[in-house]
C-alpha cells in the first residue's frame, strides 16, 4: 500500500530501483484553493544515482497537507531501471510528518543554513559561487542578539523561517474576474521556525498557523529578531516590531549586492595586475556601497537599524545614528 493508499500502475512492466537521494530544490505546498489538498503535485529537484552516475533529476512529486519536502534533506526515491529519465517517485513511507520532523530536530529544519551550504557543496558550488551575504546577515543578527536584553524569563534569539506553506489567493483583474493565483504569506499556514538562541544549537519548531507581519523580500533567508522563553523553548514570539521595513530590506540587499559585485571587480583587478587585494580598498568598496543603499531609505528607524548593522560588520558608513 502506498503512502496515498495506492502506486500508480505503469504502462508497462519495469524493474524499479531505489536509492538514496538529496533534496536540491522542492516547495511547501500552500493552503486554500481547489488546487490544494491530499495528492497535490509540486516540483522537485533531486540529486541522485538512477544508475549512469549521480546528477540533477527534475521531477513532480505528491504532498499532502502534513508531508513535504525541504533543500537538504535525504530521503528514499524509487526509479524506472530502464528509462529512469522518464519520472522518479518518493518512498513517502519512510519520510514522517513535517511536525514529526520538526520535533526530531531535523537537521534540514533546525539549520536550514547548513541544509543549503551542504546542498552546494553536493553540487560542487563553492562560496565565491553562492555568495556570502545571506549567511553574514544571519551572522549579524546572532551577533547583535547576543548583545541584547531580554524580560525575565525570556531570551533573546534569531529565527529563519525554514519552510512556510503560505495561503494561496485569487488575483483579479479591474473588473473582478479572476486572473491568478498567488501565495501570501501574511495570513496563517503551517511554518517551521529554525530558533537560535545565541550560545546554543539551533532547534526547530512546528507552527500550525503561522504568518508574517512584515513583508518580506526572502522570507526563508530573513533573519527575524525573536524571544524564546527559558522554559519552554517551543515559545518563540517575532518581535516584528524589530524587522525592517520594505525599503530597508530592499536597500540591505542592493548594498550586499553591489559590495559583492565591487569586490569581486577588485579582486579581478587585482590579480590582473599581479596583485595581492588591499584590504583598505576591499573595506572602501563596502563602504561607498552602503552610503548609496542608505539614500534609499527615509524611515529614521530604519536608518539606524541598518547602520548599526553595518558598523557591526566592521563598515564605517560615515555618519551619526
Amino acid at each position: 500500500m502506498g503512502f496515498f493508499g495506492r502506486r500508480r500502475a505503469p504502462d508497462r512492466e519495469h524493474a524499479t530501483g531505489v536509492t538514496t537521494a538529496l533534496v536540491v530544490e522542492a516547495s511547501a505546498p500552500p493552503e486554500g484553493g481547489p488546487s490544494v489538498g491530499p495528492g497535490s503535485n509540486g516540483p522537485v529537484r533531486v540529486l541522485a544515482d538512477f544508475g549512469s552516475g549521480r546528477r540533477v533529476h527534475d521531477g513532480t512529486v505528491r504532498m499532502t497537507e502534513s508531508h513535504w519536502l525541504v533543500p537538504g534533506m535525504e530521503l528514499d526515491v524509487t526509479y524506472d531501471t530502464e528509462r529512469p529519465e522518464r519520472r522518479f517517485e518518493v518512498v513517502w513511507e519512510s519520510v514522517p510528518s513535517m511536525e514529526a520532523r520538526a520535533a526530531a530536530n531535523d537537521p534540514a529544519l533546525a539549520d536550514p543554513i547548513a541544509a543549503r551550504r551542504k546542498v552546494a557543496h553536493a553540487l560542487g558550488l563553492t562560496r565565491g559561487d553562492t555568495g556570502s551575504a545571506r549567511t553574514e546577515r544571519f551572522e549579524r543578527a546572532l551577533e547583535d542578539a547576543s548583545t541584547r536584553s531580554a524580560p525575565a524569563g525570556r531570551l533573546r534569539a534569531v529565527a529563519l523561517i525554514a519552510t512556510i506553506r503560505g495561503r494561496r489567493k485569487i488575483v483579479g483583474d479591474a473588473d473582478n474576474a479572476a486572473t491568478h493565483d498567488q501565495v501570501t504569506y501574511r495570513r496563517p499556514s503551517a511554518a517551521v521556525l529554525a530558533v537560535n538562541v545565541p550560545g546554543k544549537p539551533p532547534y526547530a519548531v512546528y507552527l500550525p498557523r503561522f504568518k508574517c507581519e512584515v513583508d518580506l523580500l526572502e522570507p526563508l533567508w530573513m533573519p527575524l529578531p525573536a524571544l524564546v522563553s527559558a522554559g519552554d523553548p517551543s515559545d518563540v514570539e517575532i518581535l516584528w516590531n524589530e524587522v525592517p521595513g520594505h525599503d530597508a530590506q530592499l536597500a540591505d540587499r542592493i548594498a550586499g549586492s553591489r559590495a559583492a559585485q565591487q569586490a569581486r571587480t577588485a579582486e579581478v583587478d587585482a590579480f590582473a595586475a599581479g596583485a595581492r587585494p588591499d584590504p583598505a580598498q576591499m573595506q572602501q568598496v563596502a563602504a561607498d556601497s552602503a552610503r548609496r543603499a542608505l539614500q534609499y531609505v527615509k524611515d529614521p528607524a530604519m536608518r539606524k537599524l541598518l547602520i548599526d548593522q553595518y558598523r557591526a560588520a566592521g563598515i564605517d558608513v560615515g555618519e551619526d545614528t
